[in-house]
């Protein structure tokens, strides 16, 4: 059994595991009684270019839906869409009710980030945590919010840098989370492996780059179909550049001396199996 069949069987058992996202703050969720309480979906909205690089991110949201009920939650987003009557939608995971929901971006009080900080108005935060260029930035932006705010400019290096570096950052942070969490030092070592990626690349990864790219790795929370294409893409490569994958999470599930023994156990056989050919 390879390379492809062992992961896919350790990381999406563990990925049904009952574990919430984890915040470096304290945080109690704020429900109104109608628990499933955002908008309805949407059937004639069409992803956003960017979706891809939306799916995973994790954060808490302060939301105010058609009924100005207020509720505060932990999401994970699974895609961004845009409806027919030019709103941005955030398809996510609410870890309180356990449901995909569909929530508008203008309805978004604010957004709490892993660290504690709070964005409020958010608009500038999600459009910096998606990668949206200013015409999609307008449309996420709640009219008073969105007004009077320069958008800054899309660095088109980050994002061609996120989108190569895509399926590795999913699998080494994926096999970060087995355990429940991404720790500050399993972040660190997976941003780590991207700054040498990202020289071999020949993109400079500056402060701020640093900066976003950190903030996307402590963030994400890598989608059963996130790991499944991770996996795909991965395996589908010489046995070369698998084995530096595997030498790579080895690096990221040992950073904070706390790999359970299955973990081990899997990335052995993988290399034993990629060494025998």
């Amino acid at each position: 059994m390879g390379l492809k069949s062992q992961l896919s069987e350790f990381l999406l058992k563990k990925a049904d595991a009952p574990h919430v996202p984890a915040l470096d703050v304290g945080f109690v969720p704020s429900l109104p009684s109608r628990i499933l309480d955002s908008d309805e979906p949407h059937p004639e909205s069409t992803p956003l270019p960017s979706s891809p690089d939306a799916e995973g991110q994790t954060f808490v949201i302060c939301y105010v839906n058609a009924k100005e009920a207020q509720s505060t939650r932990r999401i994970t987003v699974h895609a961004l869409k845009r409806t027919s009557e030019a709103r941005v939608l955030l398809f996510a995971r609410c870890a309180e009710t356990k449901e995909i929901m569909s929530f508008r971006a203008d309805r978004i009080k604010y957004c709490m980030d892993v660290t504690g900080e709070i964005y409020e108005p958010p608009a500038m935060f999600l459009v910096e945590i998606f990668g949206l260029g200013p015409s999609d930035a307008e449309l996420l932006a709640a009219e008073t919010a969105g007004r009077g705010i320069t958008w800054p400019p899309k660095d088109e290096a980050y994002c061609v840098l996120r989108q190569q570096l895509r399926n590795e950052l999913t699998l080494l942070t994926a096999m970060a989370e087995s355990d429940g969490l991404v720790s500050l030092v399993e972040s660190e070592a997976i941003l780590a492996y991207a700054r040498r990626r990202s020289d071999r690349l020949g993109i400079h990864l500056d402060e701020a780059r640093t900066y976003k790219l950190q903030g996307f790795i402590r963030r994400l929370r890598p989608t059963e179909d996130q790991i499944n294409a991770a996996i795909d893409d991965i395996s589908a490569r010489p046995a070369k550049a698998q084995m530096d994958m595997v030498l790579a999470c080895s690096e990221v599930m040992l950073a904070d001396g706390l790999a359970h023994t299955e973990e081990i156990e899997l990335l052995e056989k993988v290399r034993a199996d990629l060494a025998r050919g």
